[in-house]
C-alpha cells in the first residue's frame, strides 16, 4: 500500500518537498492534486492516487516540486 499525505494548495508552502499529479488527457479532467510521500516509487504512489480520488483518469503526469532555499 502506498504512504502518502495529500496537501491542500494553500499549504504547500510548509513543506520542503512535494509532488503534484495532474491529468494529461483533456480539459474535463480533474485538477491536480499535490502529495507528500516518503516512498521511492512515485509512479505507484501517483497511480494509488489517481486510482483513489480521480477515477477515469488514465493519462497524468508527475510533477516534483522543491522549495528553493
Amino acid at each position: 500500500m502506498a504512504h502518502y499525505q495529500l496537501v491542500e494548495k494553500h499549504a504547500i508552502e510548509h513543506h520542503n518537498e512535494y509532488y503534484e499529479v495532474r491529468p494529461t488527457q483533456t480539459d474535463n479532467e480533474p485538477k491536480s492534486l499535490f502529495f507528500t510521500t516518503n516512498e521511492e516509487n512515485l509512479e505507484e504512489v501517483a497511480a494509488a492516487i489517481v486510482s483513489e480520488h480521480m477515477p477515469g483518469v488514465k493519462h497524468w503526469a508527475v510533477i516534483p516540486h522543491r522549495k528553493d532555499s
